[in-house]
């Protein structure tokens, strides 16, 4: 008091309001553990969560309802498992849970779920027992209630439902998962309206798949009575770099390396070998992805059934580089070439431009007077076959036509499944 004293009359009064705004005032407003206690008690007393809290039973409970998506979980393609972590939002109105917030300066309060009266929620298409969302033990609910007896009802956790997957694009695939959400009273005594409520949820992504949108839409189930029903429609898509660059870009690869396989000398031994090393890889990769993709027929992987057409050609390329080398050992046999296959020899040996400058003059004419019924080139001298084409011969043309016709095989393969991939991603 010495101090206020000597101070001015306008600090002074600014000390004044200071001490009444953080010392007094506070006092007056602050509430007691019991007064929160009683008040409990109070609102509590002859309530019955059993019974809808409604004076006029002969009404229905209008509940608001929204959803709201956190992230994807998981998604086992195999067993169909669908995990996200998402919450539920209700908001209705309490007839029993209301007092004068000006007599008792409270204008709301906090409840365990398990005091009050909630709506019977489940997941129609649930995977495990617990046919609802896991909250962990009630760990992640709230109940608050307002003084004009507004109930705020949240609560988040897992939930885990079934879902069919579409792995026809794999590794491009798309999904599209539902959680059916049903109330457990029909329409007649409490009724669900879909709307988005103004509270925020955390989200984050998955590594694994990409969220692209989350539908939500209401309509009746018609039982005995008509009972609401929410469809949460969730679409995403799997990320597809690691199984590119660690599944797809292989495939193609082999395919190709695999037609080098007639740029080895036959002399070496070493043709069948890298063909089989091939087709093992293949059949490698084939293991892998029959590991990774769930055990369906409908509808069956484009990626499969390349990996599938990979692997027969590497089996065809095989049997066509025995039978090179088949061609190449007949020379060591001294066989004579026959008649036909001297005849087809010089002719593509011309078109690959194999034979030298003064022998195509002589080879053109010929082919030109060839037999039209057997459309077979026309004989040719045999001093001058006899020369020319040898068993080493045959083989070194038949590499080349079996290199061009794989060539364009695996072309036209991989751009027919580019095309069918692109205009899926598309849709």
């Amino acid at each position: 008091m010495e101090y206020l004293g000597r101070m001015n009359s306008y600090d002074r009064l600014i000390t004044v309001w200071i001490y009444f705004q953080f010392v007094y005032a506070p006092c007056i407003f602050c509430l007691e553990y019991n007064d929160i206690h009683n008040l409990k008690r109070e609102i509590l007393t002859n309530y019955s969560p059993d019974i809808r809290p409604i004076l006029n039973q002969s009404k229905a409970m209008i509940v608001i309802t929204d959803f709201k998506l956190t992230s994807i979980l998981s998604f086992d393609e195999k067993s169909g498992i669908f995990k996200t972590i998402c919450y539920l939002g209700f908001v209705w109105t309490d007839e029993k849970l209301r007092w004068n917030s000006s007599i008792i300066n409270v204008e709301s309060i906090n409840l365990q779920p398990s005091l009050i009266w909630k709506p019977r929620i489940i997941l129609q298409n649930s995977a495990v027992e617990l046919w609802n969302i896991d909250t962990g033990d009630g760990k992640n609910e709230n109940v608050q209630i307002f003084s004009n007896g507004t109930i705020v009802y949240a609560y988040g956790g897992i939930s885990t439902t079934r879902c069919d997957a579409n792995l026809y694009y794999f590794p491009f695939d798309k999904h599209t998962c539902e959680l059916i959400i049903i109330n457990f009273e029909s329409v007649d005594h409490v009724e669900l309206i879909l709307q988005d409520l103004p509270y925020r949820v955390f989200k984050f992504n998955n590594k694994e798949w990409r969220l692209l949108d989350v539908k939500k839409t209401q309509s009746l189930l018609h039982v005995f009575d008509p009972f609401n029903l929410l469809n949460i429609t969730i679409h995403f898509q799997r990320k597809p770099a690691f199984y590119v660059l660690n599944i797809l870009l292989p495939i193609p690869c082999l395919g190709f390396i695999n037609i080098f396989v007639f740029g080895l000398p036959i002399s070496s031994g070493e043709r069948v070998s890298f063909a089989i090393t091939i087709l093992l890889t293949c059949v490698f990769f084939l293991n892998t992805i029959a590991d990774r993709l769930p055990p369906v027929s409908e509808p069956l992987s484009l990626f499969n059934i390349m990996v599938m057409i990979v692997l027969l050609n590497s089996m065809l390329l095989g049997i066509c580089s025995i039978f090179s080398y088949m061609l190449y050992e007949k020379q060591n046999q001294n066989r004579l070439v026959p008649e036909k296959v001297r005849k087809w020899t010089l002719y593509f040996t011309q078109k690959t431009n194999k034979i030298s400058n003064n022998k195509t003059n002589t080879l053109v004419e010929n082919i030109v007077k060839s037999d039209t019924e057997n459309n077979v080139p026309a004989s040719v001298e045999e001093s001058t076959t006899k020369e020319t084409v040898t068993w080493q011969t045959v083989s070194e043309i038949s590499d080349k036509l079996f290199v061009r016709f794989f060539s364009i095989l695996y072309a036209v393969e991989w751009i027919v499944y580019l095309i069918l991939v692109i205009n899926g991603l598309l849709l």
